[in-house]
């Protein structure tokens, strides 16, 4: 028993220093490059729309709301490796809201300041310029959401909805994340970092809850 486990901490150790190494020997990556056009703004949001060569075949376009606490660049990380580009692929007329990064002037904004303002703007946007009464929402994580509560709000407005690695039942205790944060005074904690808690504190959240998973991603990359 001993003897495995010396062994497995080694192999781990060894994987450890390969992905250190590989590392270093990356140059810095573009990610991100699919090519988009800005449409809308709106304080710290901008809309985009993402260019086609060709026109779109299905006329229902999709909006793509993100999380606020994460980058929408992730779906689109490489040119082979693009969760955007595989939608434009496949014909559709795809657009994206970028949040922007959040100050202390927007301490006072609310969910309803992002679902009946922010949202509600982008896809009256669209309606309008694609000439259509209904558009689609393909969400991620927080704005799966917002999306959910906007969808509710605005059936008349929205065709299909989609969401990805949404929470949506607030009372389980089935998750890490929901028993970690139930006792939170969030209250509290916005007054303690002055009106806008830090990615960094999310960040170390979710370290906590899974204090592996970077050394992981680090040996998939390394051996992928």
């Amino acid at each position: 028993m001993e003897n495995k486990l010396v062994e497995e901490l080694n192999t781990i150790s060894s994987k450890m220093l390969k992905s250190y190494e590989t590392l270093n020997q990356i140059h810095e990556v573009d990610i991100a490059t699919t090519a988009k056009t800005a449409v809308y703004s709106e304080d710290k949001l901008t809309l985009y729309r993402y260019n086609r060569e060709q026109e779109a075949t299905y006329k229902t376009p999709v909006l793509i709301v993100y999380a606020l606490v994460n980058t929408y660049k992730m779906l689109d990380i490489q040119p082979d490796r693009s969760y955007i580009k595989n939608l434009l692929n496949a014909g559709l007329d795809v657009y994206l809201i970028d949040w922007g990064f959040p100050s202390k002037s927007d301490r006072f904004l609310s969910i309803d300041d992002y679902v009946n303002g922010y949202i509600n703007n982008c896809v009256d946007f669209i309606r309008k310029k694609n000439r259509v009464e209904k558009i689609n929402i393909l969400s991620i994580c927080q704005g799966g959401t917002l999306s959910v509560i906007y969808s509710s709000l605005y059936p008349n407005k929205i065709k299909n909805l989609v969401t990805h690695v949404t929470p949506i039942d607030f009372s389980t205790n089935d998750g890490l994340l929901f028993r970690w944060s139930k006792d939170m005074d969030f209250d509290k904690l916005v007054e303690g970092f002055d009106g806008i808690i830090p990615g960094d504190f999310l960040n170390q959240g979710f370290d906590m809850l899974k204090p592996m998973m970077k050394i992981q991603k680090q040996q998939t990359f390394t051996n992928s």
